[in-house]
């Protein structure tokens, strides 16, 4: 139950990243020429890009947890999800390159300003990735900690059970053992009544 909750998560995560991506991609393709927004909404993508890829790997992960009964829906999902991103990315890539090259016949300035940016990009990006993968790496230590809790959970819970029925027989076998006691004594006490009646 857990994964599929994080798997939604992350799904939530994912499609907020792919709004974000097509609102920015609105922007670029109406730059119009504008070195500026050219630049600020190829960051933003770039960046939001980056995030989506990671909820798609983060849901994969999760994905391979999930029990049988909810895989088939998450199969269906993470396979239309990574489509989806692949086809954003593609078209990312052809409105970047229009865009820039509009925004390069505003002469020198503006190419420097691009070749500048492109540079930052580029190290933002490298940047991104090794936090993502360092992120994704504690994740998953924290995900077969928490599977490893569940169980553990799961067998105190079941020593509990079997705790409380052991409890339940010691008494019951107190209560059998008391009355064998008493009906014991009522034996001794008749067979001593009747030695004394016979004499």
């Amino acid at each position: 139950v857990m994964e599929v909750d994080r798997f939604k998560r992350y799904e939530e995560d994912f499609l907020n990243s792919m709004k974000i991506i097509s609102r920015g991609m609105r922007q670029l393709d109406a730059a119009a020429g504008n070195i500026d927004v050219v630049i600020s909404s190829s960051v933003e993508i770039e960046g939001e890009l980056s995030e989506a890829e990671g909820y798609l790997r983060a849901m994969d992960v999760e994905f391979r947890s999930i029990s049988s009964n909810d895989k088939k829906y998450a199969q269906q999902k993470l396979t239309e999800y990574r489509d989806e991103y692949k086809e954003t990315l593609q078209k990312y890539q052809t409105s970047k390159f229009n865009a820039e090259a509009q925004a390069l016949k505003g002469g020198p300035n503006a190419r420097t300003k691009l070749l500048n940016s492109n540079q930052r990009l580029d190290q933002s990006t490298l940047l991104l990735e090794q936090s993502r993968q360092a992120l994704a790496n504690t994740e998953k230590v924290g995900n077969t900690i928490l599977t490893d809790l569940e169980s553990q959970k799961e067998t105190l819970m079941s020593a509990s059970t079997k705790v409380k029925e052991t409890r339940s027989f010691t008494a019951e076998a107190k209560q059998v053992l008391r009355s064998m006691g008493n009906r014991a004594v009522m034996h001794k006490i008749c067979v001593v009544f009747t030695i004394i009646v016979l004499l």
